[in-house]
């Protein structure tokens, strides 16, 4: 299935990484169902060893527990008798070489089964052995530019021959700016009856690719977290190594918005609650949830849905940044249409997850405390460190959330002293002995891959 490719654009980063402004309205809320999540919508996100490892739940009626306990979409290996073999080539013709390739297969009640995974050689040649017989087999590319391929509907018997070649058409794309804000590129996400494409375009305009043998629908984002939807109306041939000369036209003012609005730095610890923002989604229209952890790609499924008022800007609350999400990197919420199963669009918006923990919760007056957390910090992956920063530790003896100013002075928080945190995000404090209760906050400014933010405020009680 179609893998998204969550990539940060730096070309719109003031616009989508300040925080946002304090909210006007209490947000609606989206409760967990009474039952456990049954049903699922087929969205899957890859590991970082290409294996995609689970899909969005899907839910019918406000709220409601999800149905269809047969129809799920399973992340595991599914064996059997058929060899599949094929190439993968670029519009040109020329031979996609190293790319990574999965195989999988659909039953008869629609459910998605991961089968395997191998890669392409120097002639764009892949085979795979072991998938099972099947009228539903798919077969996706994902080459190192993140141009990727699919196609689907593909017949897998015991007797093959079961060889498929991947070669795209073109057509145009173009979005049209509705706002001030600039691009460097954008991703279009092309579907049809035999396959689809992900393309990513240099500037406003460009060509797309679309899989024979042709394609109805798109989606393009500008950014991460805006998507606009396209529909032809009727489907367009694709003709491999062609292009036809037609163009798909988006219009920013079409696209669909989210963000996190609170917190207000988009940061914070495991646990977080969130208020997540929907601008320009109609009435009518109904917005699903799920997120994905850095860096182990765990994944976690809020079983509901709001269905939205059509207000310039809605607010949805009732969602919380996983307990389980590794501090030190983004957790990345995702919003995807619900009410349409055919649709493709999916926001991804990111929370930076920070953490602060006392020593102790609870001591007597006298007695001294040591704070220590992490932080992201530009480099860090697992156990390879990046770089060193600075943060600066606050407090103050009323409860408060964090200071919506970065001078949290301005906010009623006090210095308490300046440490170093490590390679690996790992900050900890000299000894403090607080008078009397006090609440404690970390501030970390921002490097080439995160934005600056605060993390949770925690409350350190003296007896």
């Amino acid at each position: 299935m179609r893998r998204f490719v969550l990539a940060l654009f730096l070309a719109s980063s003031a616009a989508l990484l300040w925080p946002a402004a304090s909210l006007a309205v209490a947000p609606r809320v989206v409760k967990p169902p009474a039952l456990p999540a049954a049903a699922w919508h087929g969205m899957r996100y890859p590991t970082r060893t290409g294996m995609p490892v689970a899909a969005v739940p899907h839910a019918s009626g406000p709220l409601r527990a999800l149905h269809s306990p047969e129809a799920r979409v399973f992340a595991q290996g599914v064996g059997g008798p058929c060899m599949v073999t094929g190439t993968a080539l670029d519009y040109y013709g020329m031979p996609i070489v190293g790319a990574d390739v999965e195989v999988w297969y659909s039953d008869d009640v629609g459910d998605s089964y991961y089968v395997g995974s191998t890669t392409t050689d120097t002639t764009g040649s892949f085979q795979y052995i072991g998938a099972p017989q099947t009228p539903n087999g798919e077969i996706d590319v994902y080459p190192a530019s993140d141009n990727d391929l699919y196609m689907w509907g593909l017949s897998f018997t015991a007797g093959g021959p079961n060889s498929f070649t991947l070669r795209p058409g073109q057509t145009g794309a173009i979005v049209v700016r509705s706002s001030g804000f600039s691009w460097e590129w954008f991703r279009v996400d092309t579907v049809g009856t035999g396959g689809g494409a992900t393309t990513w375009i240099d500037g406003d305009s460009g060509t797309a690719m679309v899989m024979p043998p042709d394609y109805d629908y798109a989606v393009a984002y500008p950014y991460p977290s805006q998507g606009i939807e396209w529909h032809a109306g009727s489907s367009l041939p694709a003709t491999a190594g062609a292009t036809d000369g037609l163009a798909m036209s988006f219009n920013e003012a079409d696209g669909r918005d989210a963000w996190i609005a609170w917190p207000y730095w988009q940061s914070g610890g495991p646990g977080t609650p969130l208020v997540v923002g929907l601008e320009n989604w109609p009435s009518g229209y109904e917005a699903a949830f799920y997120g994905i952890s850095d860096p182990s790609f765990r994944e976690n499924d809020w079983s509901g849905y709001v269905t939205c008022d059509g207000y310039v800007d809605d607010y949805v609350g009732g969602l919380s940044i996983p307990r389980s999400a590794t501090p030190g990197y983004d957790y990345e919420l995702h919003v995807w249409r619900y009410d349409d199963e055919t649709s493709w669009l999916d926001l991804t918006t990111d929370f930076q997850v920070a953490s602060l923990k006392a020593s102790r919760s609870s001591i007597a007056r006298g007695a001294s405390i040591r704070l220590s957390g992490v932080v992201p910090t530009q480099g860090h992956n697992r156990s390879h460190r990046g770089r060193t920063k600075v943060v600066t530790i606050y407090q103050r003896t009323k409860a408060a959330g964090p200071p919506t100013a970065w001078n949290a002075a301005a906010k009623g928080w006090h210095k308490v002293c300046t440490v170093r945190a490590n390679g690996l995000g790992k900050y900890t404090s000299r000894l403090l002995r607080p008078q009397s209760t006090t609440w404690y906050i970390v501030r970390y400014p921002g490097d080439d891959w995160y934005y600056r933010g605060y993390t949770s405020v925690i409350k350190v009680r003296v007896k």
